[in-house]
């Protein structure tokens, strides 16, 4: 069988149920390239006592057929996934091919960023739509992320944005930071809106709804021992994240419609 694990973002997020499966199987794999986890390697294995096969982006993407799903007809493997399989990396793809295999699979979640962003003080149930803001330069600026803003905007969402990050080195990322800032996050919001009304591709009144004035956070390491949540104006957060060294991974929300109570709690995290 093919066991793919969630692992969380340390050790202690790994349950009993998962510790026995993976100490039992002939192979296991750990995808590295998708998230960031508070331990090393070395003392997750030996934690595991079990020898860890690191894979990178090629190894999921280009080689799982033969390297994980194949072998597992024969034998118990284990992918080890960062966070949950199923919400920060999505391994739909993975499963479908087991399936079409004939490779019998089991999924086994775990804590995401899903589970800790209610940390905020935010109510779980009135996020809307969550997207991703990519490495970007001025020859790649996509709009969605905006796009996305603006129909959770609509609708009185908040919105969650999870950033870019290179946390193992993928050839895809040469070149780039190991993660993306939140200030250049914001930045990046800031502008999309000005080229889509130059472009005529967005109305100024659908624009005007979001500028450095607008409230938002950051959120660093959620879930890590470390965690760090900062709340402010976005010119605010921009300068304390100029000025500040957060550490990866990081998301930023932009509130819709808060309750009271919501305002209440955020503002114990006020960048002031």
């Amino acid at each position: 069988m093919l066991h793919v694990i969630g692992i969380g973002y340390k050790k202690e997020h790994i349950s009993v149920e998962m510790l026995e499966i993976i100490r039992k199987s002939d192979n296991v794999f750990l995808e590295y390239y998708t998230s960031f986890y508070q331990d090393n390697f070395e003392d997750l294995s030996k934690f595991l006592k079990k020898e860890i096969e690191i894979c990178d982006r090629e190894d999921i993407e280009s080689k799982i057929e033969e390297k994980i799903i194949v072998p597992a007809r024969k034998k118990e493997v284990c992918l080890l996934v960062l966070g949950d399989p199923l919400i920060a990396t999505t391994h739909t793809d993975l499963l479908l091919r087991a399936k079409h295999l004939k490779v019998e699979s089991k999924v086994y979640n775990n804590v995401s960023i899903a589970n800790f962003i209610s940390r905020t003080g935010l109510q779980f149930y009135k996020f809307g739509k969550i997207t991703s803001i990519p490495f970007f330069s001025e020859k790649f600026m996509p709009r969605t992320p905006y796009l996305v803003y603006l129909d959770n905007f609509k609708m009185g969402a908040h919105s969650l944005f999870l950033l870019d990050l290179n946390p193992s080195n993928d050839i895809a990322y040469k070149g780039k930071e190991k993660y993306l800032k939140a200030a250049d996050a914001f930045e990046f919001l800031l502008k999309i809106p000005e080229i889509m009304v130059e472009n005529e591709e967005l109305e100024e009144k659908e624009s005007q709804i979001f500028d450095e004035e607008t409230d938002a956070l950051i959120c660093s390491r959620l879930g890590f021992d470390d965690e760090k949540i900062v709340y402010g104006q976005i010119s605010k957060l921009i300068e304390y994240d100029r000025k500040n060294t957060l550490k990866e991974p990081i998301c930023i929300i932009i509130p819709g419609d808060m309750h009271e109570m919501e305002e209440e709690f955020v503002k114990q995290f006020s960048v002031d």
